[in-house]
This record gives structure tokens, sequence and C-alpha cells, in this order.
């Protein structure tokens, strides 16, 4: 799915290769670098870093489980701008719902007089369970990143 937006492998660093073995998915060495429509460089980056089990399944057949994940969209100098969340384990702090982190301030009027800033990076913004394709969808439809590939609506649609 990622090859929709990216050249850049993403790859298991560390591979036991043992059935129910907690593997990572992450690009190395660091985020990609993402193109614009107009065929330059768009500013954006995305990282991804993503755990999941493989088990075989009852009917002898093998089944991915994703674990957590971090899908995060970042500028040039690879500041967050928003990331998406699902670490559901003692590992990691915070909530363990998914979740998305917009970074940015929403200046809300709370009274004829008053406005009151929420620093939304701070909040743990509720998500359904988000795939790595709906984040790619999502790069292409509303962020003008290019596609890789003439079939990326396929490849994704596929993926969900």
């Amino acid at each position: 799915m990622a090859n929709c937006v990216t050249k850049q492998q993403l790859i298991t660093p560390h591979s036991t290769g043992r059935p129910g073995a907690l593997l990572s998915l992450r690009f190395v060495p660091g985020p990609a670098s993402l193109r614009s429509l107009g065929g330059g460089p768009s500013g954006f980056l995305l990282d991804v870093w993503q755990q999941f089990a493989v088990a075989e399944a009852s009917d002898h057949r093998w089944r991915v489980a994703s674990r957590m994940y971090e899908f995060r969209l970042l500028d040039h100098q690879e500041r967050e701008l928003l990331v998406y969340h699902w670490q559901p384990t003692s590992e990691f702090r915070g909530q363990d719902h998914p979740h998305l982190h917009v970074s940015a301030a929403l200046h809300a009027q709370v009274n004829a007089v008053t406005t009151r800033a929420y620093d939304l990076d701070k909040r743990h913004l509720a998500t359904g369970n988000v795939s790595l394709a709906t984040v790619v969808r999502m790069l292409i439809e509303e962020f003008g990143i290019a596609p890789l590939r003439a079939d990326w609506q396929q490849v994704l649609d596929q993926a969900t």
C-alpha cells in the first residue's frame, strides 16, 4: 500500500520467524518523502510503525493480526502534523484506544467575551481503527500526493 506513494520500502528489521512473534514494520532508514501532483517534493514525509503477529489459523492458513500502529504525517523538518495511534499495550503511555493527534490549536469562543485555546496535539481525538491503506488514500485525495501506481485505487480498495 505504501508503494502507492513512495518507492521507499517498509521492512521488518528484526524477524525471528517464529509463529506468534511480534514483528515491526517500518521505513528504514526513516520517514519516506512524498511527491506532489506537480512532480516535485510535497514537503510532506510519511512515517509508519506497525507491529503485528503472524499466527497459523485453524484451517492451516496464516493470518496477520495488527498489535499496534503509528502513522505520522510530518513536514520537511520532521515535525508532526497528524499522528494516528493505536497502542493497546502497557509498553506505551497514554490512551490505548485508536486516536489522532493534530499539531494545531483550536480557538473556541466559550462565552461572549472569552476564547480558549485547545492544543489538539495534546488531545487524543477518538477514531476507529485506521489502516495504512486509509492513510495513503487520504494523502492522495486530501493532500495532493502523487500516486506512483496507475492502479492505486484498486490496491487500496483491496486492502481495506
